[in-house]
């Protein structure tokens, strides 16, 4: 008898804790699997935003979404509002590179039922290298993932998941650097003085040496990929723009790492696939002021912000005259020349032993 009431006892134990795991993250959502807001999850940590946006779009419909945002971290902290006219998804990724977009596009046109209106791509110069020590999926593995059987119902019952919901639950009543909130719009505070020289100094020395020596190799497949997404996309409006890294990390680029060749080579892909390029990875009153960073390349959301109002033809009167150019064929030739000047002169003060 007693045996029995044991036996009871453990399964309504088991019961019980299988339903709490699955409860909290239900409510929380940490994975994006369904669309409630409440107050354990206004703030929700970017911990793996290939899967997260890829469950975000599907379990949405993308019903109020015409376009996609495709690039790295860099591009992540935009607000996919700002680009004004335009029902833009955000739908970049840590580290995401060129050798993705095609999966991730042909996703989204795939829930949205037609083609996109528009896809903008934030382009970086590291995603020219030939990726090394790849650390994440390809794109049709976080989709099967999605969009396999059962898929939101098996995360609510996952340790891992549980791990997340706690730690969104803490940062949803406590202050965080950064967050997205249930909005797909990542958010990120001013840091203090002392984080942000500490950040800068570690990373543009890091991001320098990523590009030195047999470090770097142009992809020769780099223009492939987007020839390859322009032509499967004939009736969609592409919108490029260079990220705005610190006119420091840019001038370490091609002063210590000596990749102006590459550089070069870079922009006039760009433009001989798209036609045109909004440029703000120069040296201009926005990238030299080291404040409008908490690292060496991550601007803040006010300052994409002024990227995507120029970019969506918005008018802003915070955007500086200096601040992007359209560079085209015609005057290609000419910017780089006034950039190369620009680096020449420009004095950076930058040791990486």
């Amino acid at each position: 008898m007693k045996n029995k009431k044991f036996i009871a006892w453990v399964l309504v134990g088991s019961v019980f804790i299988v339903g709490l795991i699955g409860s909290v993250n239900y409510f929380v959502d940490p994975l994006w699997n369904f669309t409630h807001s409440n107050k354990f999850n206004t703030k929700q940590e970017g911990f793996d935003e290939r899967q997260q946006k890829t469950n975000y779009i599907y379990s949405h419909k993308a019903q109020n979404y015409d376009g996609i945002l495709l690039g790295s971290s860099r591009t992540t902290y935009f607000n996919q509002n700002d680009f004004k006219n335009m029902n833009t998804f955000n739908y970049a990724s840590n580290s995401m590179f060129p050798h993705e977009y095609k999966g991730y596009i042909d996703f989204a046109k795939k829930i949205k039922g037609n083609d996109l209106n528009h896809i903008i791509i934030g382009s970086d110069f590291f995603g020219t290298n030939i990726p090394k020590d790849v650390k994440f999926e390809s794109p049709e593995f976080y989709i099967q993932n999605t969009t396999s059987l059962f898929y939101k119902y098996k995360m609510l019952f996952s340790i891992d998941a549980l791990k997340k919901s706690i730690s969104n639950i803490k940062i949803s009543f406590n202050e965080a650097d950064e967050y997205y909130d249930r909005d797909n719009i990542k958010h990120a505070i001013k840091v203090s003085e002392a984080k942000r020289l500490k950040r800068y100094t570690v990373n543009i020395k890091r991001h320098t040496l990523e590009l030195i020596g047999p470090n770097y190799i142009y992809n020769n497949e780099y223009i492939k990929y987007l020839k390859q997404i322009k032509q499967e996309n004939p009736d969609t409006k592409f919108i490029i723009f260079t990220s705005a890294v610190t006119a420091d990390l840019l001038v370490s680029i091609i002063k210590n790492a000596n990749r102006i060749n590459e550089y070069e080579r870079w922009l006039r892909e760009l433009v001989e696939v798209f036609g045109e390029v909004h440029h703000f990875m120069t040296i201009n009153s926005i990238t030299k002021n080291l404040q409008n960073y908490p690292d060496d390349d991550h601007a803040y959301p006010s300052i994409l912000k002024l990227i995507a109002n120029k970019i969506s033809n918005h008018e802003n009167k915070n955007i500086p005259k200096d601040f992007g150019i359209l560079i085209k064929k015609e005057n290609i030739d000419q910017h780089l020349e006034t950039l190369k000047k620009q680096i020449h002169n420009y004095d950076l003060n930058l040791t990486l032993d």
